[in-house]
């Protein structure tokens, strides 16, 4: 009975592994899940590894894993499993602590190989323990390896206590025009001008990913491109936060002396209140 459980259930952790990796190669991530949560991180950089979707991945070591079980291999097997769980648990961490959200398909993703490692009694075979915490460390040093150089200059300068923050997208024709006009006003009245880069598609995404990170660091890693999205998602939950819990651009924060107004849209009467 308990190694039919064990069938089912690695099975099942494979084909959601699988379809995972197939809706984030179409780009649909939301097939399998279409919260939020889910989307932002399937959609992200840590979605994939060499353009590949860490779906199959998961897949591809999972059914060499129930293959080697079902083989009467059950020590080679349980290694690689609690390998491939001490990689999810890696990512888990990720999403709890670094993207500040829990995708549902990766949390039921990480139950049902908790439900194998059990059922399969991995605790006994302390090279299974050791290689998942093992991997557990890897997977942070292949998504942040230390080869990061910031730039030695600040990109914003405050003068004073007025500052004018916009949270633009770069497919937005009256994102642009809004800087503009702001870009020449702020110079005029000596009030700095924050660009807030947020996006509103995928390729929106890749774009205000890649500005950031060439303003903030000297190199265009694939380290900068990670630590550069988390800005972009902060300034995405910041501008839904001044919205009501809406994203909408261009958003127009302006800061005096400790108060705030806030501004929706482009238009001649926004221009002038500003």
């Amino acid at each position: 009975m308990r190694r039919n459980f064990i069938i089912i259930t690695m099975t099942t952790a494979c084909i959601l592994a699988m379809a995972t990796g197939i809706g984030d190669l179409l780009g649909r991530s939301d097939i399998i899940c279409s919260t939020s949560a889910c989307v932002k991180i399937h959609s992200s950089s840590f979605g994939a590894i060499f353009s590949i979707p860490v779906g199959f991945y998961a897949s591809a070591f999972l059914f060499l894993c129930l293959g080697l079980y079902l083989k009467g291999r059950e020590t080679l097997s349980g290694t690689i499993l609690c390998g491939i769980l001490g990689i999810e648990a890696y990512f888990t961490f990720l999403e709890i602590f670094f993207m500040g959200s829990l995708c549902t398909i990766c949390l039921i993703f990480f139950g049902l190989l908790i439900m194998c490692a059990i059922l399969a009694r991995v605790k006994k075979n302390k090279n299974a323990m050791l290689t998942g915490f093992t991997l557990f460390f890897v997977a942070h040093f292949i998504f942040f390896y230390p080869s990061v150089t910031l730039k030695p200059t600040l990109t914003t300068e405050v003068m004073g206590n007025r500052s004018v923050e916009i949270f633009a997208s770069p497919s937005c024709s009256h994102c642009e025009q809004a800087i503009e006009d702001l870009r020449k006003v702020c110079l005029a009245t000596g009030t700095s001008l924050i660009i807030r880069p947020v996006s509103i598609s995928r390729k929106d995404r890749d774009k205000s990913v890649r500005w950031i990170s060439g303003k903030l660091f000297q190199c265009g890693s694939s380290i900068s491109y990670r630590l550069a999205e988390k800005i972009v998602w902060e300034n995405e939950d910041e501008a839904k936060k001044l919205n009501n819990g809406k994203l909408a651009v261009p958003l127009i924060l302006v800061r005096v002396d400790g108060s705030r107004e806030i501004f929706r849209g482009w238009t001649g009467q926004v221009f002038t209140s500003v």
